[in-house]
């Protein structure tokens, strides 16, 4: 499972949405993240953890689909 948290972003410094496995303490893209940061807002997203995000469910959805004889995950 993965969960949204905000925090700097590494090469601006603008605080983004960071994607965070449930038990990590640092985000895909390896930005430390504070699960503290309750009440702060932004519509900024990290494009290197979306793009590891967007990886690891097209990952997923691949191995659902193999041995299914219509191609479809679950």
């Amino acid at each position: 499972m993965y969960e949204m948290h905000i925090a700097p972003d590494d090469s601006s410094g603008l605080l983004v949405w960071h994607v965070i496995a449930k038990e990590a303490g640092s985000s895909l893209c390896g930005q430390p993240v504070d699960r503290g940061t309750d009440g702060v807002q932004t519509d900024r997203h990290c494009l290197s953890c979306m793009r590891s995000f967007q990886d690891l469910m097209s990952a997923k959805a691949s191995s659902s689909a193999q041995g299914r004889p219509d191609g479809l995950t679950a």
